[in-house]
């Protein structure tokens, strides 16, 4: 399948991602998943809004990972320059490459062992920073190129790093 049928299915009927130009469903998620997801985009769209110049969705925005096979992911939460926000419908309103920032967040559908997987994706396309949260431990795994990777914890505090200077949270404010 391409980026182009892919832009053709209805999202409500058929939920999923492209990996290697195979059509992947993907199920709703929980409320619990949507909590996270709504906190994680607060705490960066607060900090986007501090430091003009980003642009964060939520929802699984579409993110063409690679072409011939086509990859399309829809991270839970992704953060960009503003400058690379995508414009137009269907394929053309999907970002080309990897957000700056990637956060995808373990549900029923996925564990956190196939979104480590994911994130190595990010990496490899180019993610300068993604965040794979497992709520039910309260774990933060944070992956950074080369294929770096630290656990967090609750009570642990969080920063951007060189991707994200001045951010900070404490793990479990993730969570709440």
């Amino acid at each position: 399948m391409t980026f182009e049928a892919a832009a053709r299915l209805d999202p409500d009927d058929a939920p999923g991602e492209l990996d290697a130009g195979r059509w992947v469903p993907v199920t709703k998620n929980t409320w619990r998943h949507g909590e996270v997801a709504g906190n994680v985009y607060l705490l960066l769209r607060l900090y986007a809004r501090q430091h003009p110049g980003w642009s964060v969705a939520v929802g699984d925005p579409g993110t063409k990972l690679g072409h011939d096979p086509d990859v399309l992911r829809g991270p839970d939460v992704a953060m960009i320059r503003a400058d690379r926000r995508p414009q137009g419908r269907g394929a053309d309103g999907w970002l080309e490459g990897a957000p700056d920032v990637a956060v995808e967040i373990a549900g029923d559908s996925q564990s956190a062992s196939e979104l480590a997987k994911k994130a190595l994706e990010y990496l490899a396309a180019g993610a300068r920073l993604v965040w794979v949260l497992d709520p039910e431990p309260g774990r933060l795994m944070i992956f950074t190129p080369p294929n770096q990777i630290r656990v967090l914890g609750r009570g642990d505090a969080l920063d951007g790093g060189d991707v994200l200077p001045g951010f900070s949270c404490r793990v479990d404010d993730l969570f709440e």
